[in-house]
């Protein structure tokens, strides 16, 4: 679900930005995603939108928060070409988002085959650049990214 959570002055420069989490709740097995996109436009104006989703999948499970992780990413992407958004920097907290999508790690499973190919096929009609930040670090948009994905398993 999205919504709008309003704007803020952040000191971006312009363009889109999207924060990506995942999470794994061990008692049911299900794993989640929370995204934040934000869009900052010449003035530097921020404007906000919050997505979260839950997935039952056992064998992208095996995964863990990794699973949730890539569906972040993903869920990202997807709202950016739904919404007409060329170009999308995101910002990730766990190595393997950038380093499947630019082919530096090996994917060795479906999961992480299928989010590899998911993104080359995307770059074909949009800019998608992966930047790595350091997790629990306190940066706003990171924190609640994972407080969304947290939500979405109802924790």
């Amino acid at each position: 679900s999205g919504a709008a959570a309003g704007s803020d002055a952040d000191g971006f420069p312009e363009g889109v930005r999207a924060y990506v989490d995942g999470s794994y709740d061990n008692a049911s097995g299900r794993f989640s995603c929370g995204v934040v996109i934000v869009e900052t436009d010449a003035e530097g104006n921020s404007e906000t939108t919050e997505l979260n989703a839950a997935f039952d999948d056992s064998e992208a499970a095996q995964q863990r928060n990794v699973a949730g992780e890539i569906m972040g990413s993903k869920l990202a992407i997807d709202h950016c070409m739904a919404s007409g958004i060329r170009s999308v920097e995101i910002y990730h907290d766990y190595e393997g988002i950038g380093a499947w999508a630019d082919r530096r790690w090996k994917a060795n499973n479906s999961l992480t085959q299928g989010y590899r190919d998911f993104v080359a096929e995307a770059r074909k009609s949009m800019e998608i650049t992966f930047v790595k930040v350091k997790a629990h670090a306190g940066n706003k948009y990171n924190e609640l990214a994972d407080k969304l994905a947290k939500k979405a398993l109802g924790k």
